[in-house]
């Protein structure tokens, strides 16, 4: 008797309820909401994978492509639980690219340190399974640095300190990629990821950036789910973080809302004095945790 032949193909954008299943059903963690998901799998620069044995879908990833860095995350993989021994080799390298590129340099997947912590759900978080390491590291990807997720619980009231509104009317997203380019080594956060957070704020129209005297100082994203306000980066100007004025406004921006937790998902190692300087703010407690950023150079 012949063994099966797995198929895999790239789903179309009308498609992706296929997909957005797949990740609910056969990840730790799901979605964050559905509606988020497809919007980030509606990004141009999104390709969603799945493949198949006897027309059952048994997995699949999601990649980004990064358009600045010239690199490619892989932002999400879902395989079923039975299948992940034998197949989730396959499935995961049948969707990746072979050859360097002009466009394509590199390729990172993020992973949890510690699979029994809560973390964000799909795209809040672009962490992979833990089980999916082992996999990564047989198709050649190396661990590259470490990277930390902080959640703030406010707790009781905060001081309400009105903060003169310095944020920008409209983000100059040139000048937001100059900032967080030239940050980047002192945040710790050379990678694609970063990138692929900061297009789908600006395709959401969450991205929020401070401009003084024609130099941008702040680049951040907020936005929410229930009681959680979620800031996908924050990138600071040296002098506008040490002044306290990038805490106080980043605490100011989670007050004006009813939220009870902050959670942070992508925090590079030169960051963790700011992120304690905004818990400081908060008046809340404040939960580390790290992740592997994993890359396989092509």
């Amino acid at each position: 008797m012949t063994a099966p032949i797995m198929f895999n193909r790239r789903l179309s954008k009308s498609e992706l309820n296929t997909w957005i299943h797949l990740v609910e059903s056969q990840t730790d963690i799901g979605c964050l909401s559905r509606e988020m998901a497809s919007n980030f799998l509606n990004l141009q620069e999104t390709l969603s994978f799945v493949s198949s044995m006897d027309d059952e879908i048994i997995g699949g990833t999601a990649i980004y492509r990064d358009r600045t860095r010239l690199g490619m995350i892989l932002a999400s993989v879902a395989v079923k639980k039975q299948f992940r021994e034998i197949s989730a080799y396959n499935i995961i390298k049948s969707s990746l690219p072979f050859f360097r590129t002009v466009a394509i340099r590199d390729i990172e997947a993020l992973i949890p340190d510690d699979s029994s912590v809560d973390r964000l759900a799909f795209p809040g978080s672009l962490e992979l399974d833990q089980w999916t390491k082992s996999v990564l590291e047989r198709i050649g990807f190396e661990d590259t640095s470490k990277l930390f997720s902080y959640s703030i619980k406010i707790q009781g009231e905060n001081p309400q300190r009105q903060l003169k509104n310095m944020w920008d009317s409209h983000s100059d997203v040139k000048k937001a990629k100059k900032l967080i380019w030239d940050s980047s080594k002192a945040t710790g956060l050379t990678n694609s990821h970063l990138w692929t957070v900061f297009d789908f704020a600006v395709n959401q129209g969450t991205l929020r950036t401070v401009t003084i005297e024609d130099s941008m100082k702040l680049v951040t994203s907020i936005y929410y789910s229930g009681k959680v306000a979620i800031i996908g980066l924050i990138i600071s100007d040296d002098g506008f973080t040490d002044d306290g004025r990038t805490p106080r406004m980043i605490a100011e921006m989670v007050r004006n809302s009813d939220a009870e937790t902050l959670i942070l998902p992508l925090i590079g190692d030169g960051q963790n004095n700011l992120i304690a300087a905004v818990s400081d703010e908060l008046g809340g407690s404040l939960k580390r945790r790290s992740m592997t950023l994993m890359r396989k150079r092509l």
